[in-house]
């Protein structure tokens, strides 16, 4: 993107911006301390999680950075079981809620139809570059750019970002999209979580009127896809997808190319910047090409892992709060800090052990689902800023609200979706005559059980524990008898050892004990036979086989004081910048042993990576020449 920033300082504050402010046509809300929203959910029945995401843009509520609340369009996922519409706001702006919280269970087929239908009209700073029509554009590598004027020379603009950043280390193309399923044990390849794929926003007319197949239409082929990928698991080749897709595939990418305006010239692409042709290349080659247009169909399975080690160490899902969010490289942080993310809770028996035991012993166990989120407008690309970060919301409220009655022990699965900060757990208030407060156990951690000797450790009341970008946390939670509002104290920082005065302390969401007490008061679990189980599955790796390669990994970051001269600081591993290639190939079934460091903090630690046989991918080109060196794969044989 190019943008003009008049009237900022040139090494002031630079932003990328996601989004563009506008007048609200209807009443922005943006208080605080309103009920908890429950996250609309699509929730697999019959072994099949199936449903419609959609990323698209509506007027939405927002409270920006400075702290004015303001209505803005807004990119979001939304999404429903198919054929259920998605919850209007009403008569206000609706909050920026999460995308759809996912719900199956290990073993089910996921199937989900994603739709990118983003009208790029509303974004005209956050586009790619070919697609704005720019007239200034001088260059075809793809990153986005942002001029400011100078502090000197206020008539005077230059270019301040790409500075020292080159394609694919930039900004880029955030409204392009795909879905990446965190946490989940699949194929990364296909209709899989497969984080290489570019789906592009669907075509429009000029009228705004989108081009191509209707939704129905689209449907109408997942809907083959589906059948096909529940028969005989995902496709392996393009050429088993339905031809009727893949021709519409064809055909709106060629008409992309032949009509995108690029250098103010329409149907002026250099050869370069076209998407068919890079398709092509790859569907020859036997290869998944990498660009779509406007709509996706994922479709793949949640493995159950067929036996217990050491007869086996295949692979499979392990039940536990994992999360999705826009995985498209050179957009994610923009994406997830617009708000692209939702939560996928996966079940099994670790939920089914919880539910006995509160459901034959207590009442009826009821789950939260929070989501936190930072959502910003824009990326701070030289500097922090005056600002300061953006606030937290949980599931897109500020300090909401959740209700538990006196004596309720409720299970909180607890995601860390904010774009920047970490989210120390740090104590609930006390509050009336007997100081009471909330108390809580931790039970897991990153879709991961604790076992009974770890919930005895790490799982002690009100332990506090830190949530970077991405943890997730599953709590018991336990109100007491007195009645009382009661605030959850957080830390934020960028650090995963915040050292901050209480004064620094943030509220993150509010408890209002009310209502009748429990006939029975519920408690914690407090015996090993009571506790889910700790699967055999998820035993350390040493005990399975002994680390077959070591591997040291250093990362770094030049210079590590900051930037200079207005150059992005660069990130590096073992001294290389990433560049979309392969610079690590591994040994299906077998581990190996990677000491990390890194040189800007100086800390290190040695862990575990196992590759699982769960499946064999091609992994070199068909009729082109083998590396050397490189053996032919046998899937019978774990040496190749």
């Amino acid at each position: 993107m190019r943008m003009t920033i008049a009237a900022i300082a040139f090494l002031g504050l630079m932003a990328i911006t996601a989004l563009v402010p506008v007048y609200a046509r209807q009443q922005a809300n943006c208080e605080r301390e309103r009920p908890l929203v429950t996250i609309p959910e699509i929730k697999s029945q019959n072994g099949l999680l199936k449903g419609v995401v959609r990323l698209s843009d509506e007027e939405r509520s927002f409270l920006s950075n400075d702290g004015r609340c303001v209505g803005q369009d807004l990119r979001y996922f939304k999404g429903s079981p198919l054929n259920k519409p998605w919850p209007s706001g009403g008569n206000a702006l609706p909050d920026i809620l999460p995308g759809p919280t996912l719900r199956a269970r290990v073993g089910d087929l996921v199937q989900l139809a994603f739709l990118n239908q983003i009208d790029v009209r509303n974004f005209a700073f956050s586009l790619d570059a070919g697609e704005r029509g720019d007239t200034t554009r001088s260059s075809s590598d793809g990153c986005d750019i942002a001029t400011a004027s100078r502090k000197n020379h206020p008539g005077q603009s230059a270019q301040i970002y790409p500075r020292n950043d080159n394609m694919p280390n930039c900004l880029h193309g955030s409204s392009t999209a795909n879905i990446h399923f965190h946490g989940t044990h699949t194929t990364p390849s296909t209709t899989g979580d497969n984080v290489l794929l570019f789906v592009r926003p669907a075509l429009r007319d000029n009228s705004g009127n989108i081009i191509g197949p209707k939704d129905e239409e689209v449907m109408q082929q997942f809907g083959e896809i589906w059948a096909a990928c529940e028969r005989n698991g995902p496709p392996k080749k393009w050429t088993d997808l339905p031809e009727a897709y893949r021709k519409d595939q064809e055909r709106l990418l060629k008409l992309y190319d032949s009509t995108a305006v690029y250098n103010g010239v329409p149907g002026n692409l250099p050869e370069s910047a076209k998407l068919w042709p890079k398709n092509k290349e790859k569907i020859d080659a036997g290869l998944w090409p990498q660009y779509s247009i406007g709509a996706y169909p994922y479709c793949y399975r949640l493995p159950q892992y067929p036996g217990s080690p050491p007869d086996t160490v295949l692979m499979g899902q392990a039940p536990g709060t994992h999360w999705y969010h826009a995985h498209k490289h050179g957009s994610t942080h923009l994406n997830v800090a617009n708000g692209m993310a939702g939560a996928f809770i996966i079940e099994g028996d670790y939920d089914d052990a919880l539910r006995k035991f509160y459901n034959t012993t207590r009442d009826t166990l009821k789950e939260q689902v929070l989501v936190i989120q930072q959502l910003e407008t824009a990326l701070n690309l030289m500097s922090p800023g005056k600002q300061g970060p953006a606030p937290l919301s949980v599931n897109g409220r500020r300090i909401p609200v959740v209700t538990m009655r006196p004596g309720e022990v409720q299970m909180w699965r607890v995601i860390n979706a904010a774009a920047r900060d970490f989210v120390q757990f740090q104590s609930f208030d006390r509050r009336g005559p007997d100081k009471s407060t909330i108390e809580w156990r931790q039970i897991a951690q990153d879709g991961v059980q604790f076992s009974y000797d770890n919930y005895q450790r790490f799982g002690t009341v009100n332990q506090p524990f830190n949530l970077a970008g991405a943890n997730r946390a599953d709590l018991l939670v336990k109100a007491p008898g007195h009645t009382a509002d009661y605030h959850l104290l957080v830390v934020r920082s960028v650090s995963d050892l915040p050292s901050v005065p209480p004064g620094k302390l943030d509220t993150l969401l509010t408890v209002r004990v009310a209502g009748a007490p429990m006939a029975s008061p519920m408690d914690f679990i407090t015996k090993k036979e009571d506790f889910p189980k700790f699967p055999a599955y998820l035993a350390d790796l040493q005990s399975w086989l002994p680390p077959r390669k070591t591997r040291n990994l250093v990362y770094n970051t030049t210079p590590q004081s900051g930037r200079t001269g207005g150059k992005m600081p660069l990130h590096v591993i073992n001294g290389e910048l990433f560049d979309g290639s392969v610079t690590k190939t591994m040994t299906l079934n077998t581990i190996e042993e990677w000491t990390v460091s890194n040189e800007t903090v100086n800390i290190a630690h040695p862990f575990h990576i196992h590759i699982n046989p769960f499946q064999i991918f091609e992994v070199f080109q068909p009729n082109k020449p083998r590396p050397s060196g490189c053996a032919a794969l046998d899937p019978t044989n774990p040496d190749t």
